[in-house]
């Protein structure tokens, strides 16, 4: 004949204890869980703004040398067209680059030298690009000789 199993009340207090443990322990290790995963979302997020920013100051940076560039270029070929008119006074980089808007916060200063030979003149322009505080952000030096000219 078989004898049937009925457990005791202390071992269903135990088994209660045991279900309570381990709920409250299952619990704890998922908020724990949470907390370390919501500290490296935290921790990535900080990072990208960080890169993020770095690479819009950047962009700007480029953006603004970009431009004197441009404008130096386009200086640099004013004088290289016409370079005694520039030696006697002409303002250069008001040309294309200039026109376009290009030059909004820029300034351009072109220093010519001559040298006189028997056969003509050797100009040298040095054009250099500043920003509105008064700091270089770009320049080039440019030269040409023109025959017969003194």
């Amino acid at each position: 004949m078989a004898t049937l199993h009925t457990p005791d009340s202390s071992t269903m207090v135990v088994d209660e204890e045991r279900k309570r443990v381990s709920s409250a322990w299952t619990g704890a290790a998922f908020v724990v869980e949470s907390l370390v995963l919501l500290a490296a979302i935290v921790a990535c997020m900080a990072v990208f703004t960080s890169l993020f920013a770095k690479s819009a100051v950047a962009a700007k940076s480029s953006t603004a040398t970009t431009r004197a560039v441009q404008l130096a270029q386009s200086a640099a070929e004013e004088f290289s067209s016409d370079p005694a008119s520039v030696a006697d006074g002409k303002k250069v980089g008001k040309g294309v680059a200039a026109g376009d808007g290009n030059a909004e916060g820029l300034s351009i200063d072109c220093t010519v030298d001559t040298q006189s030979t028997d056969g003509g003149t050797f100009y040298t322009a040095h054009i250099s690009v500043a920003s509105e505080d008064g700091s270089v952000v770009y320049s080039v030096d440019a030269s040409r000789y023109v025959k017969g000219a003194r």
